[in-house]
């Protein structure tokens, strides 16, 4: 609107010109509309996202991605993607992902990065990254999407050590069980013998197993091993007199320790304490020293039973109490026949 003067400089009225902005009303209108949309599309996924701009500044990052990489601004607009939380986005892999998206304008899907954040820990994330055309020569926007696959990644590794595990153990307790049925057989002098025999260990090694089982099988307590395994020999009460603090023994040591102590139970029913009514047995044992000097002195003695007489030859529950026991446990074990019973004394680190 200006005004219209004459040629002594009056004032003789008012030009006013009307532009029709009607076009780029719409136009700002539907840019800032998409504007909205767009934020709010970007705050509302689950998954963490971050629109950048060319110079990798924040525009927006979701409250997704805040919380899950300790960005506790509640708006870091502006920022360098790369001085955010302590600066653990200063990662290469990630500088060459951007700069390509920003130079070539490639999209790049599913880009793995692993990475440790000093208050969330280690992450490891698939990353999406594009550029977002703009209109009326505004400034391309880059839009990253973060995928946290470290669970998912965590559990494929622990699935695969389960296996592996699972592997390991059933070769073991077959090997074990093809030992037991060699010895067994070969020393058993009737068929029935043999059968009681390798019965009865197999039983035993099942309830180890039970004992491991209850356990997840990271491990046994000693004071569990040695209850299960003589409670089926007690025969009434006051026969095992146990004493001994918990000490906790790894898969294979407790399935050895078991397997030995059900060996000194059946030779004690057979020919020691357990054989007679007022036969008993003291199974005690103690932790001496500390830290990695530490070590378990263990402890088998019979009373009351009938005179003991040294065996002549060495059968299969002899070898595996002297010397797989030994070798599970790095540690020595001696078995010796005093008048009054079989005495087995164990010595192992116990770091």
């Amino acid at each position: 609107m200006l005004p219209y003067r004459t040629q002594d400089n009056r004032i003789a009225g008012v030009v006013i010109t009307f532009h029709n902005i009607t076009d780029r009303k719409r136009d700002a209108d539907a840019i800032n509309d998409a504007r909205i949309f767009a934020e709010t599309i970007v705050r509302t996924v689950q998954h963490p996202l971050l629109v950048l701009n060319r110079d990798l500044r924040v525009q927006t990052a979701n409250i997704a991605f805040r919380e899950l990489f300790a960005v506790f601004e509640e708006e870091p607009k502006g920022r360098l993607i790369f001085e955010l939380g302590s600066g653990e986005w200063n990662n290469p892999p990630l500088r060459s992902l951007l700069d390509k998206v920003v130079s070539a304008g490639d999209e790049i899907h599913n880009f793995e990065i692993e990475q440790d954040f000093r208050l969330s820990g280690h992450k490891s994330m698939l990353l999406t990254a594009s550029r977002l055309p703009q209109q009326r020569g505004r400034d391309e926007l880059i839009l990253v999407g973060i995928e946290d696959v470290t669970d998912r990644k965590r559990a494929a590794r622990h699935r695969e050590i389960l296996i592996a595990e699972l592997n390991h153990r059933v070769k073991n307790t077959l090997a074990v069980i093809q030992s037991i049925a060699s010895q067994t057989l070969s020393q058993a002098s009737t068929v029935e013998e043999a059968r009681n025999a390798f019965g009865s260990r197999l039983v035993n090694l099942a309830k180890a197993h039970d004992v491991l089982t209850r356990e997840s099988w990271d491990g046994a307590d000693l004071v569990n091993i040695v209850t299960d395994t003589v409670n089926p020999h007690a025969g009434g009460e006051n026969r095992f007199r146990i004493e001994g603090p918990h000490v906790r023994l790894g898969p294979s040591s407790a399935l050895a320790m078991s397997m030995a102590l059900h060996e000194l139970c059946t030779n004690a029913a057979k020919y020691g304490a357990l054989s007679s009514d007022a036969g008993q047995v003291a199974i005690i044992w103690r932790l001496v020293g500390e830290g990695d000097d530490r070590r378990l002195n263990f402890t088998w003695s019979e009373n009351g039973g009938p005179p003991v007489n040294i065996p002549t030859r060495k059968g299969f529950g002899s070898r595996l109490i002297e010397r797989a026991l030994a070798q599970e446990l790095s540690g020595t074990v001696s078995v010796t026949y005093e008048p009054s019973g079989a005495i087995c004394i164990i010595d192992a680190p116990m770091p």
